[in-house]
């Protein structure tokens, strides 16, 4: 196991207990699968871990459903929240926006 995937594991300790636990304990997962993927991108600490890993992240997933990637992308949202990073992480590309900016002329 890797520190990044540690540190995912120690900001989320006290939360998951917390609150409708089922709910939380599977934002924990996507955030640790998140984690896992992205440390095998290069980043060692959540500090190094930004839009570019993200947006990787995104694109190493497009198979995925739009439910799915909105719902990874609120578990990704709120582990940038507890990391402490400002802003938000970057949105996935849903298929119907692609959709969209094909039938626009």
């Amino acid at each position: 196991m890797g520190k990044l995937i540690d540190q995912v594991r120690e900001l989320t300790f006290g939360w998951v207990r917390k609150g409708g636990k089922i709910g939380r304990r599977e934002q924990v997962r996507i955030m640790l699968d998140f984690a896992g993927d992205v440390e095998t991108l290069g980043p060692t600490s959540l500090g190094q871990v930004g839009a570019r890993q993200v947006i990787q992240y995104w694109k190493a997933n497009r198979h995925l459903s739009d439910a799915t990637l909105m719902s990874r992308w609120y578990s990704i949202r709120h582990l940038w929240t507890l990391a402490g990073k400002s802003g938000e992480p970057p949105k996935p590309r849903l298929s119907q926006d692609v959709t969209a900016n094909k039938q626009t002329p």
